[in-house]
């Protein structure tokens, strides 16, 4: 077996995020977006500023990629970084490559608009909110804006702790874990003409409602704000894709963060795959006995010692193939086909990286925020977040028929749930580990 640890801490790749350095945005999300709107169109030359002075607190987003004989590992960058300009939502970017002077994020704008994604390899959602926080502070400093840091973002002012870019997954080793009562892998619904690897456009769709309203609903009937949308998903699916009185099982992929039951300041891939389903019987309840039944079962599944064990299984498994003794082309096609056959346990994936929070002095100047969970090889990409008060369901889907949308804003409205639309044709940028700069 290889060794790929490396004694820098920023160097070192984490145990589970290296599986996206060899697959590619047709197998896996290797590049969720997040949109910030502003109160006033983009300065690009002060956003490159800004950027450059947010790597001085954040080294471990400094870093590219180096394509081995055998594995991918990181390197560290002599180029600045860039800020790209957007024309629409289609991203004509790639990954790592020379349009970002080999970094592992993106910056783009449009008009009042900052686009920024990221490499999964190098963080998860919420570990880059914490990049982007840093920016748009460094951003609206440098715009003349009277704000100040009210102790949540890492600032330059604050120091850099090695902890924040460790690999936390050895933390699970000192935890309890148990292998039992996990979701059984059955049939669940899946949409067979969505298959493969075609490079299309997404049709995505921001769904945009006043938290208040959902709160409200489950004060009453009981679940969680993740199992709402999943019973509302679900239902919404069934209106749309079910023959007439067909019931077939849904199941979600759930990425839940595991820093709230294994504290860790790191920015890194730290998260445990864990499965939702949403059985047919459900579909003969009430919204609300529905969504009480899917988080009953939940809390099962998302207790430590299950979703310790399921990380510790695909982090253990992930990283023994990444220090595998094969050629890079070989392992390339062994992580993809891995990721595929496991994505496709599932119907789609449901992330919610819940509430993007800045200091109040900066959010008269921060209009509106979105993140966006691209398809690749599911047929649906849905992404859960809020800002001010609202939530936002982020849907992305490969089948571009606005018919889901609508089911989904019908089956909100039973709830007393009002919700906006904005829908877009929407293109991650690319990723391709034989695109790198060299």
């Amino acid at each position: 077996m290889m060794k790929t640890v490396h004694t820098d801490p920023v160097l070192n790749v984490d145990t589970y995020g290296n599986i996206f350095m060899y697959a590619t945005h047709h197998d896996l999300t290797t590049s969720p977006r997040h949109i910030i709107r502003m109160s006033e169109p983009v300065q690009p030359e002060l956003l490159q500023e800004a950027v450059e002075l947010a790597l001085i607190r954040f080294p471990q987003m400094a870093v590219g990629l180096t394509r081995g004989e055998q594995a991918y590992s990181y390197r560290y960058l002599d180029k600045p970084p860039v800020v790209v300009p957007f024309q629409n939502h289609l991203s004509p970017y790639w990954m790592g490559s020379e349009d970002t002077n080999g970094y592992l994020f993106l910056c783009g704008y449009i008009r009042n608009t900052i686009i920024m994604e990221y490499h999964h390899c190098t963080c998860d959602g919420h570990g880059f909110d914490e990049f982007i926080r840093s920016v748009l502070f460094e951003y609206l400093t440098l715009c003349g804006h009277p704000i100040e840091n009210d102790g949540t973002i890492r600032t330059r002012e604050t120091e850099f702790d090695p902890s924040e870019c460790e690999d936390a997954f050895p933390l699970l080793e000192n935890v309890p874990r148990s292998g039992k009562n996990h979701h059984d892998d059955q049939p669940v619904f899946h949409m067979p003409q969505m298959d493969g690897r075609a490079d299309f456009n997404e049709l995505m769709t921001e769904i945009t409602f006043p938290f208040a309203q959902m709160k409200s609903f489950l004060k009453k009937n009981g679940g969680t704000p993740m199992t709402y949308v999943m019973t509302a998903l679900s239902r919404a699916i069934g209106m749309t894709y079910f023959k007439d009185g067909e019931r077939q099982r849904i199941a979600a992929e759930i990425p839940m963060d595991l820093r709230p039951l294994v504290p860790s300041k790191t920015t890194h891939f730290f998260v445990s795959l864990l499965d939702l389903p949403f059985l047919p019987e459900y579909f003969d309840m009430s919204f609300g006995e529905a969504c009480r039944k899917c988080s009953e079962y939940f809390s099962t599944q998302r207790t430590l010692e299950h979703s310790a064990w399921w990380a510790k299984a695909n982090g253990d498994n992930v990283f023994s193939l990444h220090n595998a003794d094969m050629p890079i082309e070989e392992k390339e096609e062994a992580m993809r086909t891995r990721a595929r056959n496991y994505i496709r346990r599932d119907s789609f994936i449901l992330t919610n990286i819940g509430a993007f929070h800045l200091p109040e002095s900066m959010q008269q100047y921060v209009l509106d925020y979105a993140a966006i969970l691209p398809c690749a090889y599911q047929p649906f990409g849905v992404l859960v977040s809020s800002y001010n008060g609202n939530m936002k369901i982020s849907l992305a889907q490969r089948d571009h028929s606005i018919d889901l949308v609508r089911n989904l804003l019908d089956t909100l409205a039973e709830t007393g749930v009002r919700a906006t639309t904005y829908s877009y044709l929407f293109h991650t940028t690319r990723y391709d580990g034989k695109r790198l700069a060299k």
